[in-house]
Order: structure tokens, then C-alpha cells, then sequence
């Protein structure tokens, strides 16, 4: 079953999606990177808890010097016209990764295997320090080939990346055409709609009462859309559970994201009982590469030329956003009830560092709208938006990932770097038992208090 987008009835304004698995963790320090045994981030879902990550490219023939070179010189173009945190990098690590050009094309030109340029290329990209931004191993190669195939129509473009020839070869893949059907092939996707009808859960979602008729506890470690349809039943049966409580926990501490049509769908319409309109804009720096991505996705219609950002009165915009960028969009969102529980207490969302991408997405959407009172510590950012574009370079096959548009907060910030501040800042560590965790006794305090 494709994974499910926007229902009709709960939103006015379709959202704009993080369609797939995400996940910031914990970027390399600068001493791992100049090792450069660097883990390729984010990492797919996979079915063992053991996988050895293989590079692709075991059956190709071994690249040129120059064949490197100028692969090397198509990722910087694509980077340098098209990704929106160049700045946001100075500022946050003090890393100017235009200024090393010459630096990282040396070390391209003096390696010596095609394994070696992966890493290598590799090491580059991690430079950016964003979890959306990372070449694919061979290992994650079906896994995302099969998100975007399950997704459908306005995916064409990433399809079609994954579908060139030198791709195939790199990562030793047959085309579409010959290949089984993504639904008969794709357990993790199957699962959910199995799950939901034979009352299996997922292991996804935690339910606490912890104090009866008061105070309820639901946390959820992943949005992973392949889990949507299989915890929507267990979720919503527990929200029906704890409708009358005062007190309703939402942890999504560790959780790295998925598909924002996991929260969208499954939690906020059944909590509210009246209209929410939430504002966010995404900013574009106008680069070739990302025009059939904007346009499949339906992103072009609606842009407005940064020159009149001006005029949304936003005080903590980035400097940069009027020099740097050519376009944006204002997202308005409107989310209505749907099938609402009628829940009328307290909600108290849990965040932590690891929070990011589409969970990212949710930590802005309640703290902007005061759907819930965010608790924790700072979240990891880069969570307003859409799909990372893909782009397969040109000799090699190596397809990288990288983040498309810088999302603003309602006030101007920029989420990937401002990122989400709780609104009660406390430790999120999760290490000991659930109510001895400090951010859970901060939210019993809370409540008592009310």
C-alpha cells in the first residue's frame, strides 16, 4: 500500500511532506572525519540490526583520474548553485565549505581506487554537516528506490536518478522493468497494512498510563511511514483510551523522522477540536538541478521573488536569505479535526537533539501553534521542507542526497539552524527508567501545577 499523504477532510492546505527516513544522529567529530571513516548519514531502515554497509561499484571498471575530477567538479556545481545552508554552516561549525574547493579537489585527484573516491567524496559532503546531505551506500540503494517508487505520482525525477544506467551498474541493480514488484518485495511497507489487520503492532509506539484517569504517556521512536499504517489503529485506540485525562505525554525524543504524514494524520487531527493555521516559508536559491524536482512536486506555482520576503515582517530572518536566494513560498497550513477524540486537557511534547527531519517538522508545528508545550532539549533541525533531491554523478554512478530549500520558522528563523528551543528546557536523557527521566518529572511538576 502506498504510504498515505494528506486526508482530505484533516488539512485545507496540503503540507509540504518529508517523504523519506531521515535521521541527523550523531554527525562525525572533525578528528573521525579526518580519518575519514565516516558511517554514511542518514541511514535507511533495514531488516537486520546487523548490516555491514558495502560500497557500491564491486563490477564497474575503475575510474580515471579525470573521470574523478570531473565528477567531483558536478557535485560542487549542483552543491554550490542549489544548497540553502552554505552560510548556516560558517555560523554553526565555522565551516566555509565553498573556500576548500582546491583542498578537497587535491585529495580527489590523489586517490588511487574507486572505493577510496567513495569515502573520499564522501568525507566531502559530511563537511556540510546536514543529516539530509550524504552519498548512498550500496545497502540503501533498494530501500530508497522503493520509497520513491511507493510514493508515486511527482516522484519521477528521483525515479529517474535511480534509473540511469551508470547508477545501475554502480550499485549492481536491474531496471524497474525487470525487477519484482516493489509491493510484492517490500515487507517493511507490507507490514503495516498487514499489522493493522491482524491487531500486530509495530514495537514503534509505547503506551504508559501513569496515573489513571489523569496522566497518559505516548511515545513514538520513529515516523517511519512503513510503520503508519500499523500504528495509526494502536494510536488512535489509546488517544479514544485517555480522551477525559488532564495530562497527555508525547515523547518523540530519538526520534530521526520518516514521513510527516505519520503525525499529520495519525495524532494532531484526532487531538484538536477546532482549526489550526500554522505559516512556514521555504526559501529556493534558484539552481538549474532543482527545476524538475520544484516542478513535479508542484513547487514552482506558487514562488514569489525573494525580494519581496520584505514585506512578511519577520525580525530574525537570515542575512543571507535576500543575497543568496532567488525564490520562496509562504506555507500556509490549515489543519482541521478529523475523527477527534474530543481530548480537551494538557498535551507536553518531549524533544532531544535527535530529533530532526519530519519529527523535526512536528517539535516547529506545536511549538509555533501552541498545540503542545515543547519539553526537552533543542531539537536537530531541518524539519520544514521537502524530499532531499538526488543526483547521480555522471562517471562514477554515486548518487549523493542533499538538502533542497532553507525552511523559516513563522518568525524568519531558520529551522536548520535556530532548529526547535523547548518551551521548558530540561534534560532529555532517556537512560533511566521512564519516571525517574528528568524531563518526566518536569512534566508531572508542570501538571500538578495547573
Amino acid at each position: 500500500m502506498r504510504p498515505r499523504f494528506v486526508l482530505p477532510a484533516a488539512f485545507s492546505v496540503a503540507a509540504i511532506l518529508l517523504l523519506v527516513s531521515c535521521n541527523r544522529g550523531d554527525l562525525p567529530g572533525k578528528k573521525q572525519l579526518e580519518s575519514e571513516q565516516v558511517q554514511a548519514s542518514p541511514v535507511a531502515p533495514v531488516a537486520s540490526s546487523k548490516v555491514v554497509e558495502e560500497l557500491p561499484g564491486a563490477a564497474v571498471s575503475p575510474l580515471t583520474v579525470e573521470q574523478r575530477l570531473e565528477d567531483f567538479d558536478y557535485m560542487w556545481k549542483i552543491i554550490e548553485e542549489n544548497y540553502p545552508f552554505l552560510e548556516v554552516n560558517k555560523r554553526l561549525n565555522g565551516e566555509d565549505w565553498l573556500a576548500n574547493k582546491e583542498e578537497y579537489r587535491n585529495k580527489i585527484a590523489a586517490v588511487k581506487t574507486d572505493d577510496e573516491f567513495f569515502r573520499r567524496m564522501r568525507f566531502v559532503l559530511s563537511r556540510l554537516n546536514n543529516g539530509h546531505t550524504n552519498f548512498l551506500s550500496k545497502e540503501e540503494y533498494p530501500w530508497y528506490l522503493n520509497t520513491y517508487v511507493q510514493a508515486g505520482f511527482g516522484y519521477e525525477p528521483w525515479i529517474n536518478v535511480f534509473q540511469q544506467p551508470n547508477v545501475l551498474a554502480r550499485y549492481n541493480q536491474k531496471p524497474l522493468a525487470e525487477q519484482q514488484s516493489p509491493n510484492e518485495s517490500n515487507n517493511d511497507i507490507n507490514s503495516g497494512e498487514a499489522g493493522s489487520q491482524t491487531g500486530k503492532t509495530s514495537g514503534n509506539v509505547k503506551k504508559v498510563i501513569i496515573e489513571p484517569d489523569q496522566i497518559a504517556y505516548l511515545g513514538m521512536r520513529s515516523f517511519e511511514g512503513s510503520l503508519m499504517e500499523m500504528d495509526s489503529s494502536e494510536i488512535r485506540d489509546f488517544l479514544i483510551e485517555v480522551k477525559d485525562y488532564k495530562t497527555l505525554i508525547l515523547d518523540i525524543r530519538g526520534n530521526g523522522g520518516g514521513n510527516s504524514s505519520y503525525w499529520r494524520n495519525n495524532m494532531v487531527p484526532l487531538l484538536i477540536n477546532k482549526p489550526i493555521t500554522y505559516n512556514t516559508y521555504s526559501l529556493y536559491r534558484g539552481g538549474e538541478y532543482a527545476e524538475a524536482f520544484m516542478q513535479a512536486r508542484w513547487l514552482t506555482g506558487g514562488l514569489l521573488p525573494i525580494a519581496n520576503i520584505k514585506d512578511e515582517q519577520m525580525p530574525n530572518i537570515p542575512p543571507e536569505a535576500t543575497t543568496m536566494f532567488k525564490d520562496y513560498n509562504k506555507n500556509v497550513d490549515i489543519v482541521t479535526p478529523y475523527q477527534s477524540v474530543g481530548f480537551k486537557g494538557e498535551i507536553y511534547l518531549l524533544v532531544d537533539s535527535s530529533v530532526y527531519s519530519s519529527a523535526e517538522g512536528f517539535a516547529a508545528f506545536a511549538k509555533g501553534t501552541g498545540f503542545a508545550m515543547v519539553v526537552g532539549g533543542r531539537t536537530g533541525g531541518d524539519g520544514l521542507g521537502t524530499d532531499p533531491l538526488v543526483a547521480a554523478l555522471p562517471n562514477s554512478g554515486y548518487v549523493f542526497r542533499f538538502s533542497l530549500q532553507m525552511g523559516l520558522n513563522s518568525d524568519g528563523s531558520c529551522n536548520e539552524e535556530v532548529k526547535t528551543v523547548p518551551d521548558v528546557e530540561v534534560d532529555p536523557d532517556t537512560s533511566k527508567p521512564l519516571l525517574d527521566q528528568p524531563a518526566i518529572k518536569k512534566v508531572l511538576e508542570l501538571a500538578a501545577s495547573q
